[in-house]
């Protein structure tokens, strides 16, 4: 969805795959305002059917451009196990200016790490959808705002997934991604 332009910088972040249908699973919905049954979620996720489709295939094409200049490739739990240095690693390729900016301004460092802080974008950051129909445009605010966050934790789609999906999960993504480096980081005991 994303038109490619080389002089744009992208930064990619993904997720643990477990933790992501999770993630997404609570997501989907709060945008759709309905329960789903996580079985079939689960199921759609592996498949591709659901919104966005595979999940593999989509961190797969950017690993596949890690090498390129304007690309920086970060895992959601390597950011979450250190913040200031994935912020200066951020800083360091948005350019130098950046990196110098905030290497030299501990305090500026230290505001952002406070605003890109989950509980930070939990309390701060929504968005609200448009109306589905015409009787969904009531007053009532609440019933078109989401919250993009929710939990924000590393590890909760062990917690979340029965041991039989995790194999699931891990025998898709080891098919698809096969000797993908991201493998190791995803499915260590």
């Amino acid at each position: 969805m994303v038109k490619k332009n080389p002089k744009a910088k992208v930064l990619y972040i993904y997720r643990n795959p477990a933790d992501t249908v999770i993630s997404f699973y609570h997501f989907m919905q709060g945008v759709w305002g309905e329960k789903f049954d996580l079985d079939e979620f689960f199921d759609g996720f592996l498949t591709g059917n659901i919104e966005y489709g595979r999940y593999f295939e989509h961190v797969l094409s950017f690993l596949d451009h890690k090498n390129d200049d304007n690309l920086l490739l970060l895992s959601y739990e390597n950011l979450h196990a250190n913040r200031k240095e994935g912020i200066l690693r951020i800083a360091k390729f948005l350019g130098d200016k950046y990196y110098r900016n905030l290497s030299e301004d501990e305090s500026l460092l230290n505001q952002i790490v406070e605003r890109t802080s989950f509980d930070y974008m939990k309390k701060k950051l929504t968005h609200e959808l448009p109306p589905k129909t015409e009787k969904d445009n009531a007053p009532e605010k609440s019933r078109n705002t989401i919250n993009f966050f929710r939990k924000g934790i590393v590890g909760d789609g062990k917690n979340s997934l029965s041991p039989e999906q995790m194999k699931r999960l891990q025998k898709v993504a080891t098919e698809i991604m096969k000797d993908s480096e991201v493998l190791q980081d995803w499915f260590k005991e």
